[in-house]
């Protein structure tokens, strides 16, 4: 059996909005198989920093195999991107029923005041949430920025992209 032909079969690529950014490949994993742990009980998303690993992913995809294996083989890899601040980035659905990702990348400061921040970031550095609006997104971006408290200095800046904002 391929993980493409059954656990993977349904899958939405969302685009990068910023070529520091990466893509993301969210899978919607069977009902039998979905849960709590999940983004919405039911979507596993993939972060894909270049070229060479979306290909490599799909061919993990491919690959015959005799029981179905977590689709994981990225999850603990290091990112290879570098940010001394907090990233959020919103990534828009290109297929009607699908979610809205809001993904943030965060530095290794934040990362390691973070019991087991290797289980709790996914690639050591982001983390992805799923939502079914934009608005959803919105409220979700707020309550982030207002538990960094008045003592962080942040600048906010959304720069319009062919898919979603950054």
């Amino acid at each position: 059996m391929r993980l493409i032909d059954y656990l993977a079969a349904s899958r939405l690529y969302y685009q990068r909005s910023l070529v520091t950014l990466p893509d993301i490949l969210l899978i919607e994993i069977p009902p039998h198989f979905a849960g709590s742990g999940l983004a919405l009980d039911r979507y596993y998303p993939v972060i894909l920093e270049s070229l060479a690993e979306m290909h490599e992913f799909e061919t993990f995809l491919c690959e015959p195999r005799d029981t179905l294996v977590p689709p994981a083989l990225l999850d603990h890899r290091p990112s290879s991107l570098r940010a001394d601040d907090i990233i959020f980035a919103r990534y828009e659905p290109t297929a009607p029923y699908w979610p809205w990702l809001l993904l943030c990348c965060w530095p290794p400061n934040y990362t390691a005041m973070v019991p087991f921040h290797i289980e709790a970031f996914a690639r050591g550095a982001y983390t992805v949430e799923a939502f079914t609006s934009a608005g959803e997104v919105d409220l979700a971006e707020a309550a982030l920025l207002a538990t960094l408290g008045p003592h962080e200095a942040r600048h906010v800046r959304c720069v319009e992209g062919m898919i979603g904002n950054a």
